[in-house]
C-alpha cells in the first residue's frame, strides 16, 4: 500500500484553481484581492471566510479553519485526504503517483478503505438478494404495495437482510470479511461485548435495506425496515456509528439532492426514507431525510451550506408538530428560514402522492408558511379572546423562538405580528425577547467555558527548559491563531513567501537559541521544509504535510496584513527573538537560584551563567 507522493500533490494543487472549487459548492463575492462568504464550517451573520487566489488557500478568521483546495474538500464533504486528493486528481487530470507509507497510517487508511469495500460489498449482496431470493418475497410484495417499481428499487440499490443468519456469514466469509470487521461496520454485533468468543449476530435480519451513501455516493451505512407486524425492534433500525458513518452528520439521499436544493434555493425534510424516494421519484428532488434522528447542529450545517430555507415536511399530528418545533429550534441559530408544510390529517408525503399525485404535494410545498405564522394561526386566534395570562403564556413561549432569529428586521416583523394577534403590549414582547436571548447567551457563553477548561486540562505540559511564564509576545495579536510573537508569525509568513528571504535564512541551521523560546515549533517545521515559495502548489503540498492545527495557524498567518518582510527585516525579527531567548534563560536561572537550600557550588554556577548570559543580552 502506499500514499499519494508530495509531487503528485503539488501537480494536483497547481491544477485546482480553489476559487472555481469553492464557487461549485456555494457563491463567492469579491472584496478586494480575495474573495469572502459566509463561513460553511460555523453559523456566523457576517461573512468571515476569505479565499486568496493568489496563494490557492483559504482561511475563516470566524472559526479558524483553512487551509488548500483538498482540505477544503476533506472539510466540505468529510472526506479523508487520500479520497479528497483523488477526487481533485480526477479533476484535474493529474495522474496519481504513489510512495511507501509508514505503519500506522498505512493501517489507518486501510482499515478504512477496507469498511469502504466491506459496505459496498453488502450492498451488493442485500440487493441481489431482494431480486432473486425466495425468502425476499415479503420485502418485494411491500414494494409493490407502495407503489415502488423494481426500476426504482434498482436506482436506490434497496435490498433485502435475510432472517438466516447463517447465509449472512458465509457471503461475509467467502467476500474476505471477518467478524470483526463486520461489528467494526455495524454490520453484526458481538453476543458478549466483554467476551467475543461467544461470537456474533447479524445486526439486520428480515428486513427492507436502504443504503446510506456518503457525499460521492459510495455506502457507509444502511437503513433497515421491518417487513412483519409482530417482528422485534424498531420500525426502522440504522447502522450504529462506525469509523464511516455518524448519523447526527447525515442526510439520506443528499448525495442525490443536494444539486437541486442548491438550484432551488431551499431543501425539504420528510420523517423517512421511502417519503423522500417517493417525492424525488415523483419530480420533487431537492429533498432529504434524516436518520431517525432529532436534528443536531451539524445537521443544521450541512443543510446551510446548500441553502437559506428549509420545509419541514413532517406528519400534522402531535408528535409531528412537536419535532417540527425542536427542529425549528436548531435550523433558525444557523440563519435558515424555516417553514412547515400542512399535509392533510393521516397523510404522508407517500401517500399523497400515490392518491392525489405529485402536484397536490407540490402546491402544499410551496404555500407552506413560515413556521411562526402557523403557530400564530393554529393557537393565537383560539387566545385572542382567552385570559391575559394564558395570552402572556403563549407570547414568553414565542418570543424564546423569537430570540433565536439574529435578523433583526425580521425579528421585529415577528415582533409586530404577535403583538397585533395576542393584543399583548409590544414593550412585554421586546421584553421577553430580550430575556430570552440573555437566557440562551448566557448558557452558551458557560459552555464555551467549560469547554475551553476541558481543552485547557488537556493540553500538555511545557517543556522541559523552557518557562512558561516568561514574556513571550512583542504584540497584542490575537492568540487565537495559536501564536502571539510578531516576530514568529512575520518569519513564517516570509519562509512560506518569498524566495529570497527564504534562501538568505536557511542557509544557516535553525538556531539552538530557540529550545528556549515558546511557539517556534512551527517556525522550525517551516524552515526544515522543502518546498518553492514562488510556487503556490509547492508551498500548500508541503503544508499539507503539517497537523491540522498547524494548518490552521499557518492559513491565518498567511492571510494577516503585515509588513512585507525582507532579509534585513528578517535577520531584525531573528535578533528579537534571540534578544527574549535570553531574557527567557535569565528568568529561568533567576527562579533556580531562589530555590531553598541551594549549595555553594551550584550558586557559584548559576552566577557565572547568569553573567554570561547578561554579557550576550548587552551585546545583541
Amino acid at each position: 500500500m502506499a500514499i499519494i507522493s508530495q509531487e503528485t500533490i503539488q501537480k494536483i494543487l497547481d491544477g485546482s484553481d480553489i476559487v472555481e472549487l469553492i464557487q461549485g459548492y456555494f457563491p463567492l463575492k469579491r472584496a478586494g484581492v480575495n474573495f469572502v462568504a459566509v463561513c460553511p464550517f460555523h453559523n456566523e451573520k457576517t461573512p468571515s471566510f476569505n479565499v486568496n487566489p493568489s496563494r490557492q488557500t483559504f482561511h475563516c478568521f470566524g472559526c479558524q479553519a483553512g487551509g488548500d483546495a483538498i482540505k477544503f474538500v476533506m472539510m466540505y464533504d468529510n472526506l479523508p485526504f487520500p479520497e479528497a486528493a483523488k477526487m481533485l486528481a480526477d479533476r484535474a487530470g493529474v495522474m496519481i503517483q504513489e510512495e511507501v507509507l509508514d505503519p500506522q497510517e498505512l493501517a489507518k487508511i486501510r482499515g478504512r478503505s477496507e469498511l469502504k469495500r466491506m459496505q459496498a460489498s453488502a450492498a451488493d449482496w442485500f440487493h441481489r438478494l431482494l431480486f432473486k431470493s425466495r425468502a425476499a418475497q415479503p420485502a418485494r410484495d411491500y414494494l409493490k404495495s407502495r407503489g415502488i417499481t423494481m426500476e426504482v428499487s434498482r436506482n436506490w440499490k434497496f435490498g433485502f437482510a435475510p432472517e438466516d443468519q447463517r447465509s449472512f456469514f458465509e457471503w461475509a466469509q467467502g467476500a474476505g470479511f471477518s467478524v470483526e470487521q463486520l461489528v467494526n461496520g455495524g454490520l453484526a454485533k458481538w453476543r458478549d461485548e466483554n467476551n467475543p468468543n461467544r461470537g456474533a449476530y447479524s445486526f439486520f435480519r428480515h428486513r427492507l435495506m436502504f443504503p446510506v451513501n456518503d457525499g460521492m455516493g459510495e455506502p457507509i451505512a444502511f437503513s433497515g425496515r421491518v417487513l412483519s407486524k409482530d417482528q422485534r425492534g424498531g420500525k426502522y433500525v440504522n447502522s450504529p456509528e462506525t469509523g464511516l458513518f455518524n448519523k447526527s452528520k447525515t442526510f439520506f439521499g443528499l448525495d442525490k439532492s443536494k444539486r437541486a436544493i442548491i438550484q432551488q434555493k431551499r431543501a425539504i425534510v420528510c420523517e423517512g426514507q421511502l417519503d423522500m424516494i417517493a417525492a424525488y421519484e415523483a419530480g420533487v428532488q431537492n429533498v432529504v431525510a434524516p436518520l431517525g434522528t432529532a436534528f443536531t447542529k451539524d445537521h443544521a450545517r450541512i443543510l446551510k451550506r446548500h441553502t437559506d430555507e428549509v420545509v419541514l415536511c413532517f406528519d400534522s399530528d402531535t408528535a409531528g408538530l412537536n419535532a417540527a418545533s425542536k427542529a425549528f429550534r436548531v435550523l433558525a441559530p444557523a440563519g435558515i428560514l424555516v417553514r412547515l408544510a400542512l399535509l392533510p390529517e393521516g397523510e404522508d408525503p407517500d401517500s399523497l402522492i400515490r392518491s392525489r399525485g405529485i402536484d397536490a404535494l407540490a402546491s402544499i410545498l410551496d404555500s407552506s408558511p413560515e413556521f411562526f405564522d402557523f403557530h400564530i394561526d393554529s393557537r393565537g386566534s383560539a387566545l385572542t379572546q382567552g385570559p391575559l395570562r394564558d395570552r402572556l403564556n403563549f407570547a414568553k413561549d414565542l418570543a424564546a423562538d423569537i430570540a433565536l432569529i439574529e435578523d433583526k428586521m425580521l425579528q421585529d416583523s415577528l415582533i409586530s405580528r404577535v403583538t397585533v394577534r395576542l393584543g399583548v403590549g409590544e414593550d412585554d414582547i421586546r421584553k421577553l425577547v430580550r430575556n430570552a436571548a440573555v437566557s440562551r447567551d448566557r448558557i452558551e457563553k458557560a459552555q464555551v467555558r467549560r469547554e475551553n477548561i476541558s481543552r485547557q486540562r488537556e493540553q500538555p505540559s511545557p517543556a522541559p527548559g523552557r518557562n512558561p511564564s516568561s514574556p513571550q509576545s512583542d504584540s497584542n495579536h490575537d492568540s487565537s491563531s495559536g501564536i502571539t510573537n510578531r516576530s514568529v508569525r512575520l518569519l513564517c509568513k516570509a519562509l512560506l513567501n518569498d524566495s529570497e528571504t527564504r534562501q538568505s535564512i536557511i542557509q544557516n541551521p535553525v538556531p539552538e537559541f530557540f529550545d528556549f523560546l515558546t511557539e517556534t515549533e512551527l517556525l522550525s517545521r517551516i524552515w526544515r521544509g522543502n518546498f518553492d515559495p514562488a510556487s503556490p502548489g509547492s508551498v500548500n503540498a508541503f503544508i499539507g504535510t503539517l497537523s491540522d492545527e498547524d494548518q490552521s495557524r499557518v492559513s491565518k498567518i498567511l492571510m494577516e496584513n503585515s509588513a512585507t518582510v525582507t532579509p534585513d527585516l528578517a535577520q531584525d525579527c531573528l535578533k528579537k527573538l534571540k534578544k527574549l531567548s535570553i531574557q527567557n534563560q535569565i528568568a529561568g536561572i533567576k527562579s533556580k537560584m531562589g530555590a531553598p537550600n541551594l549549595p555553594a557550588e551550584a550558586v557559584l554556577l548559576l552566577n557565572k551563567q547568569l553573567l554570561d548570559l547578561r554579557g550576550q543580552l548587552h551585546e545583541s
